[in-house]
């Protein structure tokens, strides 16, 4: 159930861009979170861009020359280790970059930032009650087999 908010100046990345980064965003986080790529899954993982003026977003009180990109990463308390928490930034960093076609260079890594931003189970509502630990999901409405019968 990650949720993820994209903000970046307007005219950074056309809008087949930003979709492609959106998808590609949620698929990478999901990963890193272990959450299955099932309709389930991808319900409840939300991606949001902000799209700002270009005078809305600033570096050092000036616009940039160079397009920045931030991203603040949702989750749940406990369900990323700090290997997953690094590779989240890692990947979302290279991905933004690859999507714009920038070389992966010291510079250009440093104008990708990712925030990530962990709640405690009990704070996180989806249907008007805290998330349960199993969440909405049953491994028996996901696995199917072809020998596969109602239980009684």
């Amino acid at each position: 159930m990650p949720m993820i908010e994209l903000s970046y100046r307007e005219g950074s990345l056309s809008e087949p861009q930003v979709s492609d980064l959106l998808h590609r965003a949620t698929k990478t986080l999901t990963w890193w979170e272990k959450v299955p790529d099932t309709e389930h899954g991808r319900a409840i993982a939300w991606t949001l861009a902000n799209e700002l003026p270009a005078n809305k977003f600033l570096v050092g009180g000036q616009e940039p020359t160079k397009p920045r990109y931030r991203f603040r990463v949702h989750t749940i308390a406990g369900l990323l280790d700090d290997r997953a928490k690094q590779g989240t930034m890692r990947d979302l960093t290279k991905l933004t970059l690859q999507i714009e076609g920038a070389p992966l260079t010291p510079e250009n890594l440093a104008r990708v930032w990712v925030l990530l931003r962990e709640y405690p189970r009990e704070n996180w509502g989806i249907a008007g009650a805290p998330y349960a630990p199993s969440g909405h999901l049953s491994a028996l409405d996901e696995i199917k087999v072809e020998r596969d019968r109602p239980l009684d």
